[in-house]
């Protein structure tokens, strides 16, 4: 694109003698002597009037039809030779074996300014079926662009993956390049502030392009070599950056050839597939695909312009990269499920510690029981008092503690049984369900328990799960409790309903959370314990979020800390 720019605006164009039509140009100042052009020359001269002379090859239009499409200051043109009929901002002139061998063109300004001439030849396929067309097609293209650069940087705030906001942050950079180039294309030149321009876009868009290479394909991690060479390309588009603020244009395209950019990334996809990672392969299809297209345009191997080249290959690169994000996308969510069923099971386990440390001071008064049982049975086997009344009230005793104790089991094993199915239940039966299996330790530490139920509701949903969250709250509280040493602790559990959703809000009155981590504590890891791993309030509301559609949300009260579940 760079040739295109460089060459398209004024006099020399990259595609505008591709067919060998136009075999000389010349430029005079006097309607009278006429030189070579040089584009330097004229690059800021400023002129009052000048010739242009085009030498036409007659002899490659003999069978066949081409056309000079001019753009120029044309209300300032006072003569032609040729006949001609204007289109959108063009001049057409249709060249057959009737064609003058030499085309002038004399412009008078009134005021001197610089000499805005720029011609192209085109086909007469490209005549008939693009050109009328070329509206459509720079909306499909733009739109296409547009839809990636937005998809995937909406993706990114969603993922957080950074492979996403380069690519959108690349395509946003290609967006403008061919807004901008198109724009100068209706102008005879471009201005030094707008080749300035265009040519940041697209440095920055190459920039972007590599950036994207190397987190796409984790060129950190899997190609190390690999990495430092797209690092010093990284490098080298920075400084070209800088260049362009200085010189106003890019020095590093001016050398470096256009379709080589698009090379690079295409020969690390390849290296990728080659070490393994077929995840590479549509992402090296995109840049494949883009290099060739640029490199025949670049070559002159393609029967139209270059500008319709690019307004080609740009969206089809965008919905070919659109397949291998997508495919990276899926394989994100596939992680992030099995990740979230990973922290699911290492939050179980943290509780079944809770849990086991509970049943452990369940047990421990039925335990004691017992013991005294087989004491009294001893005791009344020595001094002959153990008649068969007296055993079956001892056997009728342990068979209770022992059933107490096969309760507490049972409650532990149903708490943590996998629910396949939803089922209908009551706010409070979850509730209390958690309350019973954490009183015994809330009482060991005498903690009050007040469980106040104005409103109940039942929902459909994953009820053992309800219970899970309730239970790991009850939990914190009850830590915060014993951390501080609250001389009256108590916990105050509220379930009402308000607006047609379940409201339970679990409070105590261990002073609350500190503001500076108030908004930490529902992410993944966060934890101010020791010993803490930091993804029980984490999981508690990916469980209210994801399975009931709810909310789970904190906030500081007077006492202390209010945890609110909406479902």
């Amino acid at each position: 694109m760079k040739y295109i720019i460089i060459f398209s605006f004024f006099i020399l164009n990259l595609y505008a003698n591709r067919f060998g039509i136009v075999e000389d140009i010349q430029i005079s100042e006097d309607f009278n002597t006429y030189k070579q052009v040089n584009y330097l020359e004229y690059k800021n001269k400023v002129v009052k009037k000048f010739s242009i002379k085009l030498d036409i090859n007659k002899y490659k239009l003999k069978n066949k039809t081409y056309y000079l499409t001019i753009v120029s200051d044309d209300k300032n043109l006072i003569y032609t030779n040729t006949k001609y009929y204007k289109y959108n901002h063009l001049l057409i002139i249709k060249l057959d074996k009737n064609s003058f061998e030499k085309l002038f063109f004399n412009y008078e300004y009134k005021e001197a300014k610089r000499a805005g001439f720029r011609y192209r030849v085109i086909s007469e396929l490209e005549y008939k079926y693009i050109l009328p067309y070329e509206g459509i097609l720079y909306g499909l293209a733009y739109g296409i662009i547009f839809c990636a650069f937005l998809y995937y940087f909406i993706i990114y705030f969603s993922t957080r993956q950074k492979c996403f906001l380069y690519y959108s942050i690349m395509q946003l950079f290609v967006l403008l390049s061919l807004v901008g180039f198109v724009y100068f294309s209706y102008k005879p030149y471009p201005s030094v502030l707008g080749q300035a321009l265009v040519d940041i876009f697209e440095t920055s868009g190459f920039l972007f392009t590599l950036l994207f290479t190397k987190e796409i394909l984790s060129l950190e991690k899997n190609l190390p070599k690999v990495s430092k060479i797209v690092n010093f390309f990284i490098v080298l588009n920075i400084i070209d950056l800088l260049l362009i603020v200085i010189f106003k244009i890019s020095i590093l395209y001016e050398f470096l050839p256009f379709y080589i950019s698009f090379l690079i990334p295409s020969l690390v996809g390849i290296i990728s597939i080659y070490k393994g990672n077929k995840n590479a392969i549509i992402y090296t299809l995109g840049w494949v695909f883009m290099a060739c297209f640029v490199f025949m345009a670049q070559e002159k191997l393609l029967p139209i312009s270059g500008i319709y080249i690019i307004h080609i290959a740009a969206p089809m690169e965008s919905l070919i990269f659109s397949f291998a994000l997508a495919y990276t996308l899926r394989q994100l969510v596939i992680e992030k499920n099995e990740k979230e069923k990973l922290l699911i099971h290492k939050s179980k386990l943290a509780s079944m510690g809770e849990m086991i440390n509970n049943i452990a001071h369940q047990w421990r008064q039925p335990l004691t029981h017992l013991s005294f049982i087989n004491m009294n049975l001893q005791l009344a086997s020595e001094y002959n008092e153990l008649d068969k009344k007296y055993l079956i009230e001892k056997i009728n005793e342990s068979n209770e503690q022992i059933e107490f104790m096969s309760n507490t089991i049972n409650s532990f094993r149903d708490f943590y049984k996998p629910q396949k199915s939803k089922n209908s239940f009551y706010i409070s039966e979850a509730v209390n369900k958690s309350v019973d299996i954490m009183l015994p330790l809330l009482q060991l530490y005498k903690i009050e328990v007040i469980l106040d139920i104005k409103s109940d509701k039942r929902v459909l949903s994953y009820e053992n799960e309800y219970s899970q969250v309730i239970l790991n709250l009850l939990s914190n509280a009850k830590e915060a409790l014993v951390a501080k040493n609250i001389q009256t602790p108590k916990i105050k559990i509220t379930i009402d309903v308000k607006e047609k959703r379940s409201l339970t809000t679990i409070c105590d009155n261990a002073g609350g959370i500190s503001e500076k981590i108030l908004y930490k504590i529902f992410e993944p890891y966060f934890t101010t314990k020791d010993s803490g791993s930091g993804i029980g309030l984490y999981m508690s509301k990916t469980i209210i979020n994801s399975h009931f559609k709810g909310e789970l949300s904190v906030q500081n009260k007077k006492e202390g800390a209010c945890f609110i579940i909406k479902v």
